[in-house]
Formats: C-alpha cells, sequence, structure tokens
C-alpha cells in the first residue's frame, strides 16, 4: 500500500500540467501513487502527462482513470479516490505545483501524531497565505477558507464517513473539507508554504453565472444532508450556519448578479 495516493484531475491544463507533473515526481517521498483522471477536456493535457513520465525510472506508481463524460473536478476527484489505494490521499490541482517535500512532510507528520487530515500553508501568486487552525474546528468553521488542496485527508476516514466530493462545480471543495474537519478526531497543522497555487484567470473558479449559484447550493444540500445523517448538526448549528450564509447563499447571490 502506498503511503499516499495525489489525486490529479485533467482537464484543459496543457500549458500547466508540465510544472505540475514534475513537482509530483521530484517529491522526496518515494511511497508514492499518482492518480491520473482524465476529465475529457479539448486539449492535450494527458498527452503531456504521458510524455512527462514516459522516461521516468524509480519506486512512485502511475494509475490512469477517466470520468464517463466531462463532469467537473468534484466528480472527476471522486472517481480518484475510488481508484487510489494508498494510506493518506491528496489533491493538486493541473495547473498547480508542489514544493519536493509536500507528501513526506505532511505524512511524517500525520502518522507521529495518528491524525486522519494534516495540512500546511498556501503559496497565492507570490503571496503565502495561513491556514486558520484546523484542530480548534469551531475557530476554522468562523474563519474558513477553503484551502482543501493544502490537506492530507486518511482514506479511512473518507471511507467510513462515506465523504465524497459533491458531483457539482462549485463550492464542492468547501463542503467535502466541511465534512473532513467535522468527522475528524485529530488534525495537526504544519508551518510553511508547500503547496502553490497558480492564479488562473481561465479558471472555472473564477466564473459567474445563474447555474453557478444553483450548483453552490446543491453543494451545500449535499452537506447539509452529511452532517444531518452523522449528528453534527446540532453541536456546530451556529459555525455551519455562518458558514453557509457566507460561502453559499452570499456567495450565490455574487454569482447571480455578476452572472
Amino acid at each position: 500500500m502506498p503511503g499516499v495516493s495525489v489525486v490529479i484531475p485533467v482537464f484543459n491544463s496543457a500549458q500547466y500540467i508540465t510544472a505540475c507533473v514534475r513537482s509530483l515526481l521530484v517529491q522526496t517521498m518515494d511511497s508514492l501513487e499518482l492518480v491520473f483522471v482524465d476529465d475529457h477536456g479539448q486539449d492535450n493535457a494527458m498527452d503531456v502527462v504521458r510524455q512527462c513520465l514516459q522516461d521516468y525510472v524509480g519506486p512512485k506508481t502511475f494509475r490512469f482513470v477517466k470520468t464517463p463524460v466531462n463532469s467537473g473536478p468534484g466528480a472527476a476527484r471522486n472517481v480518484g479516490i475510488q481508484a487510489s489505494s494508498g494510506e493518506y490521499l491528496c489533491f493538486v490541482d493541473s495547473d498547480d505545483t508542489l514544493t519536493p517535500d509536500f507528501c513526506e512532510s505532511l505524512y511524517t507528520a500525520a502518522t507521529q501524531a495518528g491524525a486522519e487530515l494534516c495540512c500546511c500553508d498556501i503559496m497565492i501568486g507570490r503571496q503565502t497565505y495561513e491556514n486558520p487552525d484546523p484542530s480548534d474546528k469551531r475557530q476554522f468553521l468562523r474563519h474558513f477558507v477553503s484551502y482543501f488542496t493544502t490537506f492530507l485527508y486518511k482514506k479511512a476516514l473518507l471511507v467510513e464517513n462515506g465523504i465524497f466530493f459533491p458531483p457539482t462545480r462549485s463550492a464542492e471543495d468547501t463542503c467535502f473539507l466541511t465534512a473532513c474537519i467535522l468527522a475528524s478526531n485529530r488534525i495537526v497543522h504544519i508551518k510553511g508554504a508547500k503547496y502553490h497555487y497558480r492564479l488562473n484567470p481561465n479558471s472555472v473558479s473564477r466564473k459567474r453565472s445563474r447555474q453557478r449559484a444553483s450548483q453552490r447550493l446543491s453543494s451545500f444540500r449535499h452537506l447539509s444532508r452529511f452532517v444531518r445523517s452523522h449528528g453534527l448538526l446540532r453541536p456546530y448549528c451556529v459555525e455551519l450556519t455562518w458558514l453557509f450564509l457566507k460561502k453559499g447563499l452570499a456567495m450565490s447571490l455574487r454569482d447571480l448578479i455578476v452572472g
């Protein structure tokens, strides 16, 4: 069993994906499985991935899977989760990069602490941003920012609690991370920006429309069903209400107005 499976949805990222793949191949952790999920883009990004990997010789393993049709990043990540075999999982967008010690540092911290989740900080453009302390769940939810790609997730946490991404194209990351935070027993945070997020003006997350507003609200309905079925609504009612008002309703209204 690999220590970490890295799930990479691939969609229209041929321009940037070489840097992403190279940052994965130089990871200092050898017990690594790279799961590339083809989400049926219009460019040759998957061909670029295979070209990057063709001369690799080493202990890291690769897996290639597909969504049935173009389904969006949440559904693509779900396919990657199902195909993965690692003890822990992480998710990397195909236009982003990792520092060489990302997987090893988070895995070491998580296993030493017996944690189901471990996160680091993030660099967006040239600016470093710190994650709120996720070990204080109430505080984290009050100051929520969905840097979900900075987290390492124990796969057993997802399987045992039935956690997966809402199959939508908006706020699916927010709702997934919230479910993981609430279901976990131990979370650790290490300092340092080990995930580098590329500011991409063509990113799906930057597009506003009425459909996007509807998708966002659908994601939060998915989260609502999860917290109710796991008995988490009552103990976190205030924080979840605030999260919905901030990340669900307010941003849906913005999508409607701008779209």
